[in-house]
């Protein structure tokens, strides 16, 4: 899959929905970034990586032999993402992520939902649904159930007026080694 010019906020998030809204169902939401995200990263619920406001390209990809590494750069980030069945993970800006987490329980619909008026009101030539916004904004991430090691790469061209492309190679894993879980998102500005 690849997704074309997403605003990220300053943080590319990638978002197990389903456990978030579990999470959240019964938490306050922390706003220190990224210490207050510590719990849902080595639960594998995030995964993110702070950035400038936009991206340009990303790339999910389950065949490392497809990833050209004279194109691409490996990054390393051992953390994972972790996928029961019938879970939903997507990708999600900074800026929503905040609001869906602490003033909707992380439940992205609802967070959507109640910002449809205002949207609609802000883009009245072009009004969008719910469906149409999840779609655009916060596209699906087709992960199968499992613990996802996300291994990152970053493109090494990069022209006049640089935004980052990445591409993600999702690896299926048995086991997670705890200490090498980092904390520390990976950074990548212009």
């Amino acid at each position: 899959m690849i997704v074309e010019g997403f605003n990220t906020e300053g943080v590319l998030m990638m978002v197990n929905i389903s456990k978030c809204k579990q999470y959240y169902a019964d938490q306050a939401f922390n706003y220190d970034y990224p210490e207050g995200l510590a719990d849902l990263i080595t639960k594998g619920i995030v995964h993110i990586i702070t950035t400038d406001e936009g991206i340009e390209t990303i790339i999910w990809e389950f065949d490392p032999s497809r990833i050209n590494l004279d194109e691409w750069e490996y990054k390393g980030s051992y953390n994972y993402l972790d996928v029961a069945e019938g879970d939903e993970v997507r990708l999600v800006s900074h800026a929503d992520f905040t609001q869906m987490c602490d003033h909707h329980n992380g439940d992205l619909e609802a967070q959507i939902e109640s910002s449809l008026f205002i949207r609609n009101i802000l883009n009245r030539d072009h009004p969008k649904d719910k469906e149409t916004i999840l779609k655009e904004e916060c596209p699906k991430i087709d992960l199968p159930p499992g613990k996802w090691m996300v291994n990152v790469y970053i493109s090494k061209d990069t022209g006049d007026y640089w935004y980052p492309e990445f591409t993600f190679h999702f690896e299926k894993t048995d086991l997670v080694d705890w200490e090498k879980i980092t904390l520390k998102p990976l950074e990548f500005f212009e």
